[in-house]
């Protein structure tokens, strides 16, 4: 994904730049005012000119887009905005994009969001209400070139420092730093750096088949995509899905009260406990993802890396949360047991005299609650699980 090499022409001759080039769109809603283009050009020509200069290893290409089928829908949905930009990414074969409007953004997880980052879809949306409040036109310039530079910092991996242009704010002023520390400049290079290759598909060597295609990608850029998948701190998901978590909880509880679970638990032998939690976590992995339509994310109409790369770090993230979820579940389950009385649980799993393995029986709970919280998670609505696991954050 990323870098692409292009020839440039020079006072009549052509000259081949072997610089990888970094491709990033800006798109707006073509009814926008000329006011907000005009402060969009400025801050287009200002992200070029400093990356350039902060990054001349790379070459930068920038893209003003105006769609007049831009979503309008009021208050305007984020989600909406990261799925409708990261089609046209693909589209018009952009690396990274910047969806801007002049109007407000609804918020799921805070109070107010003035924009959301998404490392899955490389697309961020900006929206500028809150910089345009400012009377001062050089302040609201100031405050749209942070608020843009804070979400491209997020694409490109970084996380948040006090002390850059990375601080979160509340609200964007055009006052603070505006941009990256050395640091952070060094840890987008290398970002850049290892994503700046020619798509597979425009390598010649792109697979026919859809299963083929994946493959090559996994071969190619396996430990990117591993990476990409834990930046998005997956343990976190269940903190923002009230029905996955209250299902889950319901079902534990029943489980630790019923005496055929506990019967069931002595029944089964901890190497087949083993295959079957790598089966459940797989299946309600699977569940959620074709039950809540995750596989739409990154459509694209032909067989493309970037659109490839979102579903299979989608996937990925999700099982990953899974797998965390269920390692609380399993230390959660752990407490209760250590805490319940020994001779209660093992006369309920009929051991007799038998000590009660603790370990195997928690893990048994821990594998029924990841079945039970599959079936929460189709019970979400489907735009905020989407939300759950596509946004970065909402700053």
């Amino acid at each position: 994904m990323g870098g692409k090499y292009y020839v440039t022409a020079n006072s009549g001759s052509r000259k081949i730049d072997n610089r990888p080039q970094v491709a990033i769109g800006f798109l707006i809603d073509a009814e926008e005012s000329r006011e907000i283009r005009r402060h969009l050009q400025r801050l287009q020509d200002t992200i070029c000119r400093d990356l350039e200069q902060d990054f001349p290893e790379f070459t930068w290409s920038f893209r003003l887009i105006q769609r007049r089928d831009f979503p309008r829908d009021r208050p305007l949905d984020p989600l909406v905005l990261l799925e409708f930009g990261s089609e046209l990414k693909i589209e018009y074969r952009l690396d990274f994009l910047l969806v801007l409007t002049s109007m407000p953004l609804m918020a799921r997880f805070d109070q107010t969001v003035n924009g959301v980052p998404s490392n899955m879809l490389e697309t961020g949306v900006v929206s500028l209400a809150r910089p345009l409040e400012n009377l001062d036109p050089e302040r609201v310039d100031r405050a749209i070139l942070a608020l843009c530079r804070h979400l491209l910092g997020h694409l490109w991996g970084l996380d948040h420092d006090e002390h850059s242009v990375m601080r979160p704010r509340e609200s964007w002023t055009g006052d603070g730093p505006l941009d990256w520390s050395p640091e952070e400049k060094e840890q987008v290079r290398t970002y850049l750096k290892d994503i700046a290759d020619p798509r597979l598909e425009e390598t010649g060597q792109a697979a026919s088949t859809a299963w083929r295609f994946y493959g090559q990608l996994l071969r190619r850029e396996g430990l990117s995509l591993a990476r990409d998948i834990l930046l998005f701190r997956s343990w976190r998901m269940v903190l923002h899905l009230g029905r996955f978590t209250a299902a889950t909880a319901v079902s534990i509880i029943f489980l630790f009260l019923s005496a055929e679970a506990w019967e069931l638990g002595a029944a089964i032998r901890s190497s087949w406990l083993d295959l079957i939690l790598a089966a459940v976590l797989l299946m309600a992995t699977l569940s959620i993802y074709f039950g809540q339509n995750l596989q739409e994310v990154g459509r694209a109409d032909r067989m493309a890396e970037q659109a490839a790369r979102s579903r299979i770090v989608l996937f990925g993230t999700l099982f990953v949360g899974m797998a965390s979820f269920w390692i609380n579940l399993f230390l959660i389950s752990l407490g209760i047991i250590f805490v319940l009385p020994e001779n209660v649980l093992a006369g309920w799993a009929g051991l007799g005299g038998q000590p009660l393995p603790m370990v195997h029986f928690s893990k048994l709970m821990a594998t029924f609650g990841i079945l039970a919280s599959s079936l929460g998670g189709n019970l979400e609505e489907e735009h905020n699980l989407k939300a759950v696991l596509i946004y970065t954050e909402e700053t």
